[in-house]
């Protein structure tokens, strides 16, 4: 189980690390189009819709990997009571019956989102901007398995934990700290 778990978080800090080198892409996309404008007169759409692009990617890149160091929104004023294993018990019930059936169907609708786009050859509304609107768009399905391999490996720990392994052998978050 923990083999999975880690396998799972792997893959959130690989996406992680990616939307980091995307993060320096960025940086000189808009160095490139604030010194182009500025001083050559060269503004372009495209290169303004590539910004917005990475941006969303890099956003949405991040989820799982926050989710596996407890970087997400909880209400403390309730959380920071309960005892570790309530915590455990209380994140693996909502991984399975909230986050899981949710994210689900997120991935259904933005699959379908997706695909209807790619069909299409859907493309930048003014025709001066990016073709192939269905990349960007594939970060809403890509950015669901993110979360939901994020989540599992967070549920898969607590159930170890919960099992007796010890926690410090894997400890990363803040929910798991006594």
């Amino acid at each position: 189980m923990l083999k999975l778990a880690a396998i799972l978080d792997r893959i959130c800090v690989w996406a992680a690390r990616f939307a980091g080198i995307l993060l320096l892409v960025l940086t000189a996309v808009i160095i490139y189009d604030v010194i182009g404008r500025r001083f050559f007169n060269t503004g372009s759409v495209a290169l303004q819709e590539l910004e917005w692009h990475l941006h969303g990617a890099i956003a949405v890149l991040g989820f799982g990997y926050a989710y596996t160091r407890d970087g997400h929104v909880r209400i403390d004023i309730f959380h920071q009571n309960f005892s570790n294993a309530f915590k455990m018990k209380l994140e693996i019930a909502g991984v399975i019956l909230l986050i899981t059936p949710f994210l689900l169907i997120v991935f259904w609708y933005g699959f379908d989102f997706t695909h209807r786009s790619f069909i299409r050859g859907e493309g930048s509304s003014g025709g001066l901007g990016l073709d192939n609107r269905w990349i960007i768009k594939s970060a809403v399905p890509v950015s669901v398995l993110l979360a939901l391999a994020g989540a599992w490996s967070v549920a898969l720990r607590a159930i170890a934990v919960l099992r007796g392994v010890r926690e410090t052998a894997f400890n990363e978050g803040e929910l798991w700290k006594s």
